[in-house]
């Protein structure tokens, strides 16, 4: 009679174990989709353009996204430290694929002023299992109060 019980318990102990190894791995998303933004943000204030359209996957192809990376990359080009100052994902807990803009708002210190963009984020497969991040475009700076489309 006690050889079940510890069945039943060995198994209700991995059942949570794999239930919180899901979960954990659920909300790290929102740490891997900020974690790439971020990536792409530096580049950006590198002036490295090239840099940008590889993590851009079909940017380079399309000439207004094209366009927006290379006038970022050249705008946008400074020295100090990148800081988020606040970020808005558009695909926020998402248990399957899902897309949206995200919306970053980050400055480099001292005494420049804010920018604000929107980050266009898919995500692939189901996060939960390791679905990927894809980033496909990235905006020129928007007025601070502003939204991201869609």
């Amino acid at each position: 009679m006690i050889l079940p019980r510890i069945w039943v318990i060995a198994l209700l102990v991995l059942l949570f174990l794999a239930a919180s190894a899901f979960a954990a791995r659920w909300l790290t998303a929102e740490n891997r989709e900020r974690a790439a933004v971020v990536e792409l943000l530096h580049l950006q204030k590198e002036g490295d353009a090239s840099g940008m359209l590889a993590l851009l996957p079909g940017c380079a192809q399309k000439p207004k996204c094209r366009a927006d990376v290379n006038a970022n990359a050249r705008t946008l080009r400074g020295g100090g430290r990148l800081t988020i100052l606040r970020y808005d994902s558009g695909s926020s807990y998402a248990f399957a694929a899902s897309s949206g803009a995200s919306r970053v708002a980050w400055d480099r210190g001292g005494a420049t002023p804010a920018v604000v963009q929107c980050v266009a984020v898919e995500r692939r497969g189901l996060a939960f299992i390791g679905g990927s991040i894809v980033l496909h475009s990235i905006s020129r700076p928007i007025p601070g109060e502003g939204s991201c489309p869609g």
